[in-house]
């Protein structure tokens, strides 16, 4: 029922502007006809303060990835959010590289189902002011169907969207989240993998291509002092690059919806054969 329900829902969102002759609001298509949209998520906030409050003077609309339980979590959401700055949970996962040290209630593979949902509830509550959550590292557990299925049940009743960091090729976190009707995208481009500003102009300029030729693409950078220098650099200059910064949250409510995925017809009309018949009104699934 909660599937038919989001499907229903979002079909109505996108009619609301047509049947009100004159809402604000926009449809997908019109969204589509503007300029390319990008968003970059700044991962890795919550240790180094003084990073993190230089991050936070960047222009625009970054969304800014906080790991919970760490020293400056909670101030550094606080002063996002009165910046009027997207915040999203960056929660910790288990790496396939055994060097990686997992911060504090990470998930691991070996943890049971109880032990999964507890540590995400806990991680959920210790950021103030989430919209979203991405993965911390999790190269290892984001490729792991359970483990992704007890997150998402997590998540699943909560107003959150969930971007896939991609830090494994074969991750099933993006699936997973949509399969759980959570809004979902994947990240496109790593802007700082090398921390050079050669390096990190090549995927900038990478992230603009492809909003250009997609429509939409997302970055993850982290607080390193070349990142932030590049992006004050150049964030001023989007325009002269055809494209607009937008808050995560913004792509993926246009691009990132359950409802763009195959439906299950036979669910639907299972629960359609149980509801009352409307006397002016039907259901078309030709299409």
């Amino acid at each position: 029922m909660f599937r038919v329900t989001a499907v229903i829902t979002a079909l109505v969102a996108m009619l609301l502007p047509t049947l009100s002759g004159g809402a604000t609001s926009q449809s997908p298509s019109q969204f589509r006809e503007e300029r390319p949209k990008i968003a970059i998520i700044l991962d890795d906030l919550g240790y180094n303060r003084p990073a993190g409050e230089q991050a936070l003077q960047l222009p625009g609309n970054i969304t800014y990835a906080i790991i919970p339980f760490t020293p400056h979590s909670v101030p550094l959401a606080e002063a996002a959010y009165n910046r009027n700055r997207e915040v999203i949970l960056h929660m910790p996962m288990e790496s396939s590289d055994p060097a990686r040290r997992l911060d504090d209630g990470g998930l691991t593979s070996d943890l049971d189902e109880q032990q999964v949902k507890a540590r995400v509830q806990e991680a959920l509550n210790a950021v103030p002011h989430i919209v979203g959550l991405n993965n911390h590292m999790g190269s290892n557990v984001t490729a792991d169907v359970n483990i992704m299925h007890w997150l998402m049940q997590e998540v699943q009743d909560r107003p959150l969207f969930f971007i896939d960091s991609m830090t494994n090729p074969h991750s099933v976190a993006n699936s997973s989240a949509l399969h759980y009707q959570i809004p979902s995208l994947k990240r496109d481009i790593f802007l700082d993998n090398v921390q050079s500003e050669a390096a990190i102009d090549r995927m900038f300029q990478s992230l603009v291509r492809i909003a250009h030729k997609r429509g939409h693409a997302i970055a993850i950078g982290h607080p390193y002092p070349a990142t932030l220098e590049y992006l004050a650099a150049a964030l001023p200059r989007l325009d002269e690059m055809g494209v607009e910064l937008v808050d995560a949250s913004e792509l993926v409510m246009f691009y990132g919806q359950p409802v763009d995925q195959p439906i299950d017809l036979k669910e639907i009309m299972d629960v359609i054969v149980a509801m009352p018949a409307p006397e002016s009104q039907r259901l078309n699934f030709s299409n």
